[in-house]
């Protein structure tokens, strides 16, 4: 028995020797390259620029849609091995943000200044008559952390609720049967009103940051499609009386299930992150600013595709423990409140803003993207918007010249 013992002993001993030095290897090797990341994202250096479009300019969410197919040139299709693990190089990401303040409404881009140009081409290229002006950063206005003895906020984080592949509901949903486009339904007119009835110290920041993504970096989106579109046929098929197999005629939601997906997948994809906040006084916070942005994303949402969710929305903690003991609960909240807070201010990109390469982040395409942002129509109505009084007219062919 006892040389059995020391048998078993011996062989965890030589097991030990050599799992022990290869897990610190491999520990190493991951601590080393988190380091790198983080001074690869410092050394970045990022513009502010506030976008500003005339009242008078009736263009579909179809023109924001070509601007992130142009900004899909940030894609690296895939870092080199030596930048991307010894230099820690990732790929980026544009961050297109609205800020409203006491009703008035301000469309900004965050870029890292290397991308500067494209964005301001691809913006200029759909919108030619708009103002691209670099400004101050506005979340410098509040503390660095909140909330705090004066402001209170509140926030979520969104997400997809099924498979990417799955679309949401697109601005080509919205009236796709209306020629005119003066009366064509704004998908995002619900937001633009809940903004514009902010009282003077009342905030809405709404964040969406956006990388482009594709096979080349992991994410193969046919793939997916095949998989999915292969167990809905699966699912058609059924036995006979005499046991031979036969598929079912596909319905009209199945159809427009495979339909939808594939239109997806043609159009080029970027990983997202997707974040609200509401932040005012404590003694003016109004609750019902929350559910009027809310339910804007709604509208977005489909019962046989895709949707979005709150992703870590700020809950009041349940169960016994939280009877019990009030202040653990608080506690809970503020702590939630203040990260979701930094992360928006820091703009960090998901959870680990690009440090780990496990984490899996949504995917939008471009059209999905421009449905959820995208400059006003010249129909809606909300007062604040920030616009150029009017469109900038052409010189006079007649004008002399010295």
């Amino acid at each position: 028995m006892d040389s059995f013992i020391y048998s078993i002993w011996q062989a965890l001993e030589i097991v030990l020797w050599f799992a022990v030095p290869i897990f610190l290897i491999a520990l190493f090797w991951r601590l080393r390259l988190i380091h790198k990341r983080q001074q690869f994202l410092e050394k970045q250096e990022w513009d502010m620029l506030e976008v500003r479009i005339p009242s008078n300019i009736i263009k579909r969410p179809k023109a924001m849609e070509q601007v992130f197919s142009g900004i899909y040139g940030i894609y690296s299709f895939g870092n080199p091995w030596i930048p991307k693990y010894m230099e820690g190089k990732v790929d980026l990401w544009v961050s297109f943000e609205i800020a409203a303040k006491g009703g008035s409404i301000r469309f900004y881009v965050r870029t890292p200044k290397s991308f500067r140009n494209l964005v301001e081409s691809s913006i200029y290229g759909q919108y030619p008559e708009a103002e691209i002006l670099e400004a101050e950063d506005y979340v410098h206005e509040l503390p660095s952390s909140l909330p705090n003895e004066t402001f209170d906020i509140w926030g979520t984080g969104f997400k997809l609720a099924n498979e990417a592949p799955y679309p949401i509901r697109t601005y080509k949903e919205f009236d796709e049967f209306e020629p005119d486009d003066e009366k064509r339904i704004d998908p995002m007119s619900a937001l633009f009103e809940a903004m514009s009835k902010l009282q003077q110290n009342e905030r809405i920041w709404i964040q969406c940051m956006v990388s482009a993504t594709g096979k080349p970096t992991g994410y193969d989106i046919q793939e997916e499609m095949g998989k999915i579109i292969q167990d809905i046929q699966d699912k058609s098929k059924e036995a006979d009386k005499e046991g031979k197999i036969t598929r079912k005629p596909p319905t009209h939601g199945t159809q427009e299930i495979i339909k939808g997906i594939e239109n997806k997948a043609s159009k080029h994809l970027f990983q997202f992150t997707l974040r609200f906040l509401y932040i005012a006084p404590k003694e003016e916070f109004n609750g019902q600013n929350i559910p009027a942005v809310m339910g804007s994303f709604q509208q977005f949402n489909t019962q046989n595709m895709n949707a979005f969710k709150p992703d870590g929305t700020i809950t009041l903690m349940g169960g016994w423990l939280a009877r019990l003991f009030p202040s653990y609960k608080n506690s809970k909240v503020l702590i939630k409140k203040r990260m979701l807070y930094d992360a928006y201010v820091q703009r960090q990109f998901g959870l680990t803003n690009r440090l780990s390469d496990t984490e899996k982040l949504g995917i939008l395409s471009t059209e999905e993207l421009a449905t959820i942002y995208h400059y006003p129509i010249g129909n809606v109505k909300a007062p604040q918007l920030q616009r150029i009084g009017s469109r900038r007219s052409e010189p006079p062919v007649n004008l002399p010249f010295e």
